[in-house]
C-alpha cells in the first residue's frame, strides 16, 4: 500500500451534505430494486443485542428475511482500510447479510483488497467527461414552467362585525403565510391551465379572476373568511435547468462504460435524474429555487432523444411552491 493512496482528492463533492448523498444513494437503489417500499433512507432498526436501542442506518434494503445495510461517506479523501473494517464490524453487529459502503471520493487500493476479502461491497460515483456525456444518448433536458403574476388584488369577504375588529398590522403579518392566499393562487392556476398558455419570450399577460366560498371554517386573525376573490394578470414562463454534471455509480474497479447506473445532476439544489437502462427516477429539489416575486411553479417537462420509462417522481421542499410577493389586499363586508 503506497502513501499516495492517502493523498486527498481535491474534487468538489457532488453533494451539499452527507444527507444529500444518502438520499441520492437511496434513490439509486429504489430504481435498482424497482420499489421504494423495501428501500429506506435514514432508517432506524433495533440493535439485535439491545432491542430497546435503535441504530441509525443511512440506507437499508429489506428483502424477505434478508437485510442489506448501506453506509455513505461524503468526503474529498478516498476511504481507506479503517473504514472498511468499521463496515465489517457494523455488518456483524447488526446481523446484516449484506453491507455496502459508498464513498463520494472512492477508495484506496488497500481498502478495495480488504473489502474483497471480507465480502464488503464498495460503490462510488465517477464523473463523465464532456465527450462521454456527448456519446451518451440518454441525457435529459429539464425545464421548469411557472405562472408569473402581476397587478394582483386579493379581496376577502367578512361579516360587518368581523371587519370592525381587524388590526391592519396583524392582518398583513398573518397573510404572508396564510393557506387562504395559496388556495386563491391554486384556483387561479387551474383557471389558467384551461387556456393552454404557451411559454414564449412574449410577455403579454392574460387576465384572470377567481371567487371562492370556503366550505370549511377558515379564519384570518380569528375571524371567519366568508369569501375570497383573487384577480390580476399572468403569463406562463419557462426556466431551463442545466445539467453540468453526470456521474456513473458502480464498483470502484468498474470502468465508466461498464457501469449501469447514471446520475444526472442539475443546477437546482439536489435535483437529479437517475438512469438504469431506459428506466429513470426524477428527484426535484425546490429548496434552492429562485423565481421572481409572485411566481407559482406549475410543472416540469423532460425531453430526451430516446423514449424512457418514468419509474418515479419526487419533490423535496414542497413548501417552496407557495406564492409570495406584493399584492393589493381589500376587505369587504358580506352578510352570511
Amino acid at each position: 500500500m503506497g502513501p499516495s493512496e492517502f493523498l486527498p482528492d481535491c474534487r468538489k463533492p457532488m453533494h451539499s451534505s452527507p444527507a444529500a448523498l444518502e438520499r441520492q444513494v437511496s434513490r439509486i437503489h429504489e430504481l435498482l430494486e424497482r420499489s421504494n417500499e423495501c428501500v429506506t433512507w435514514n432508517d432506524h432498526i433495533p440493535d439485535p443485542d439491545n432491542p430497546e436501542q435503535l441504530r441509525q442506518i443511512d440506507v437499508t434494503i429489506h428483502r424477505a428475511s434478508s437485510l442489506a445495510v448501506i453506509e455513505c461517506r461524503l468526503s474529498r479523501k478516498r476511504q481507506n482500510v479503517k473504514w472498511v473494517e468499521e463496515l465489517i464490524g457494523r455488518r456483524e453487529s447488526l446481523g446484516a447479510q449484506v453491507i455496502i459502503g459508498v464513498s463520494s471520493a472512492g477508495f484506496t487500493k488497500g481498502a478495495q483488497r480488504k473489502a474483497a476479502r471480507f465480502g464488503v461491497l464498495l460503490r462510488d460515483l465517477k464523473e463523465l467527461t464532456d465527450q462521454e456525456i456527448t456519446n451518451w444518448a440518454q441525457q435529459i433536458a429539464l425545464v421548469l414552467y411557472y405562472y408569473q403574476y402581476s397587478n394582483v388584488t386579493l379581496s376577502l369577504g367578512f361579516s360587518p362585525q368581523s371587519i370592525q375588529r381587524f388590526e391592519p398590522k396583524n392582518l398583513t403579518t398573518e397573510l404572508r403565510s396564510h393557506d387562504a392566499v395559496q388556495a386563491g393562487f391554486n384556483a387561479a392556476a387551474k383557471q389558467l391551465d384551461t387556456l393552454n398558455l404557451i411559454a414564449t419570450e412574449d410577455t403579454r399577460m392574460t387576465h384572470f379572476g377567481v371567487r371562492i366560498r370556503p366550505e370549511n371554517d377558515i379564519r384570518l386573525c380569528g375571524e371567519p373568511i366568508l369569501e375570497l376573490c383573487l384577480e390580476g394578470c399572468a403569463c406562463l414562463a419557462a426556466k431551463p435547468i442545466s445539467s453540468p454534471w453526470t456521474f456513473r455509480y458502480g464498483e470502484p474497479t468498474q470502468s465508466i462504460i461498464d457501469r449501469e447506473v447514471t446520475v444526472q445532476r442539475f443546477t437546482l439544489g439536489e435535483t437529479s435524474i437517475v438512469h438504469h437502462g431506459p428506466r429513470i427516477a426524477i428527484d426535484i429539489d425546490l429548496s434552492a429555487l429562485e423565481l421572481p416575486p409572485l411566481s407559482q411553479t406549475r410543472f416540469f417537462r423532460t425531453t430526451s432523444a430516446e423514449e424512457l420509462e418514468h419509474e418515479s417522481f419526487a419533490i423535496t421542499s414542497p413548501r417552496s411552491l407557495r406564492v409570495t410577493g406584493p399584492m393589493k389586499v381589500e376587505l369587504y363586508a358580506l352578510r352570511p
